[in-house]
């Protein structure tokens, strides 16, 4: 766990002083604005509310770019590393395993967070010219039909929607480790940044009791207790990215 921490905190200071996090963070506001295509010049947005909106964004395809922005701040890391020969040289001051687990956690959590804040950027931006809600329109009784749609109800909108974009920031986490996985095969950088929404598209197709990933959202409530399909998404989200990182282990290893 020393070896770990001090990867960790390392990882941690790197990412905070590229800036990358904040590239990121516009990313996903500006993806999700660009997901309203028409709508975005339309005075009032969509029904002239904030949830409207967001739903909205989130639902149309547009906001797929937003995946790859939350993959831009650290889930390239390792052939940026291995680029500089930094690689080899962080493993000799300390294990292996331990070096992987904590990219594997720096990448989930920047992730996580980097959605987390650019949805708050784009809700709050879009707040500035309509309110969150109107109980009139059919967007409100769309809304209340969601996971959480309790939490409209009782009046917080603000919890509501950062639970909704934490479903989306776990998704953005399992797929940045995926795509870490997929650097440390092929060394692309680039192919980083385009393969969430690559992967995003292919789990599309891939159906499971009659669901596919778009089912992990919290647009759609698959069990009639919350927390169920929050403990759902959050048990396979961390599975696929434990499992990309012991991917990732095994792959250096026999490469270092």
């Amino acid at each position: 766990m020393r070896y770990f921490f001090r990867y960790f905190l390392a990882d941690l200071r790197r990412l905070i002083k590229s800036l990358r996090w904040l590239v990121g963070i516009l990313g996903v506001a500006l993806s999700l604005f660009l997901a309203l295509e028409d709508y975005l010049f339309q005075k009032g947005f969509v029904d002239g509310n904030v949830l409207a909106t967001y739903i909205s964004a989130s639902i149309l395809t547009g906001s797929l770019i937003a995946y790859s922005f939350c993959a831009f701040p650290f889930a390239a890391a390792y052939p940026e590393e291995q680029e500089h020969k930094y690689t080899r040289y962080s493993v000799v001051r300390g294990n292996l395993r331990a070096y992987v687990a904590a990219k594997t956690a720096v990448i989930y959590l920047s992730s996580v967070t980097v959605m987390v804040l650019g949805t708050f950027l784009f809700l709050f931006l879009c707040r500035t010219q309509v309110p969150w809600t109107d109980m009139s329109k059919a967007s409100y009784e769309f809304g209340m039909t969601t996971c959480y749609g309790s939490l409209l109800r009782d009046g917080h909108v603000l919890l509501y929607f950062a639970l909704h974009a934490l479903h989306m920031g776990m998704i953005a986490g399992a797929l940045s480790s995926m795509a870490a996985l997929c650097s440390v095969v092929l060394s692309n950088t680039v192919l980083v940044y385009i393969f969430p929404v690559l992967a995003y598209r292919i789990f599309l197709t891939v159906n499971i009791g009659g669901y596919n990933i778009f089912g992990l959202t919290a647009q759609i409530k698959i069990f009639e207790q919350d927390w169920m399909d929050f403990m759902l998404l959050a048990s396979l989200s961390v599975s696929v990215s434990v499992l990309a990182g012991i991917g990732c282990y095994l792959r250096l290893k026999r490469r270092l």
